[in-house]
């Protein structure tokens, strides 16, 4: 059996990671992609029991999914902008905080709001750099009118996201500002933007910038913020497969690309990349060095507590191990590190 193994303690290590470093702005539970592969309702549940009651997701049905598992008094938000009409009607029948990051979405929110003769909360979402989704910081214009004739909507919040948190401190140090020039119009004209956030997992850990009200942290949880280490917290994650093939190989001979220049022990596990193992979440974001950097430092992969080498490349459905220098045997568990945000196709277990 392979399984991938989720640290409940190592999880919540972490969240009191983020409440540090949070000094007093509130927490919002990023929950997206199945709470980045840690299990969306598992983890909804934990997070609940430490105090956490604001949750995000990107997809209506997460949403619709935490209110049937009795999410029904705490906050939940669509951080997708949308105009489609039936997700914005599931997500007002829900009570969920939608995001409004164009005129056309305000529009069929307001709209449908006034069907039903209520009034939807909402963010506005601001595009500071990223490109997806939100109102450019020179549409201020278009963001005053939500509030001038959008009598069905009630603005709770606004909010941006940060392109390159994990990566440049200049460059998101000037979203921080562009964000900031678009409250300032907001309030210079009398109106009331909300809740004010931005922040990240990786900023948040990686600088000491304004928080403003809330962060958003959803990586920070498990312990996999993207870029250099981020101190206090805490990977989490591992698959844990048995050794199903084990025997001894002579000089000369092939595994894959790699010719053996001695006799060696080979194990064999039935883990490969297509389960997720030995990917990179910010492969494509990453710099020609950062790439080479990975390639030099493979996954972890232990035995007993005893890291072992990986012997060429890590295929779709099997990684092959070097045993030589350990006792072992087949069925014996092997553990490999791996974000579970890349893990398909196995079990999830809660420890």
């Amino acid at each position: 059996m392979k399984n991938l193994v989720i640290e409940k303690t190592a999880v919540k290590t972490n969240l009191a990671a983020v409440k540090a470093r949070a000094r007093g702005a509130q927490i919002w539970a990023d929950l997206t992609g199945d709470a980045f592969g840690l299990g969306l309702i598992t983890t909804a549940k934990l997070l609940r029991e430490e105090g956490v009651r604001t949750f995000a997701v990107s997809d209506p049905r997460d949403a619709e999914a935490l209110r049937s598992a009795g999410f029904t008094d705490e906050t939940l938000m669509m951080l997708r902008s949308t105009a489609d009409e039936k997700e914005l009607a599931k997500l007002i029948d829900l009570g969920v905080i939608c995001t409004v990051g164009s005129y056309e979405a305000a529009v069929t929110i307001n709209g449908l709001a006034e069907e039903r003769r209520t009034v939807c909360e909402v963010q506005i979402k601001i595009d500071t750099g990223l490109g997806r989704y939100g109102f450019m910081t020179t549409e201020v214009d278009k963001i005053v009118s939500i509030y001038r004739y959008m009598q069905n909507l009630a603005v709770v919040g606004v909010f941006s996201t940060y392109s390159q948190s994990w990566k440049s401190k200049k460059v998101t140090l000037q979203q921080l500002d562009a964000f900031k020039s678009v409250l300032e119009a907001l309030h210079a004209q009398g109106y009331e933007t909300g809740m004010a956030s931005i922040c990240d997992s990786a900023a948040l850990f990686k600088y000491d910038f304004d928080l403003l009200d809330a962060v958003r942290v959803g990586t920070a949880l498990s312990g996999r913020v993207a870029g250099s280490a981020a101190q206090g917290l805490t990977k989490v994650g591992v698959i844990e497969a048995g050794i199903e093939e084990l025997g001894w190989y002579p000089k000369g001979h092939r595994v894959g690309q790699l010719v053996l220049k001695k006799p060696a022990k080979l194990a064999v596990v039935s883990v490969g990349y297509y389960h997720g193992f030995g990917l990179a979440r910010q492969e494509l974001g990453q710099s020609l060095f950062d790439r080479i950097r990975s390639w030099r430092r493979p996954p972890a992969v232990k035995i007993g507590g005893q890291r072992v080498r990986i012997i060429g490349e890590v295929g779709m459905m099997h990684t092959i191990l070097d045993v030589t220098d350990l006792k072992c045997k087949v069925g014996d568990t092997v553990t490999m590190d791996v974000d579970p945000v890349n893990v398909k196709g196995l079990p999830r277990i809660y420890r």
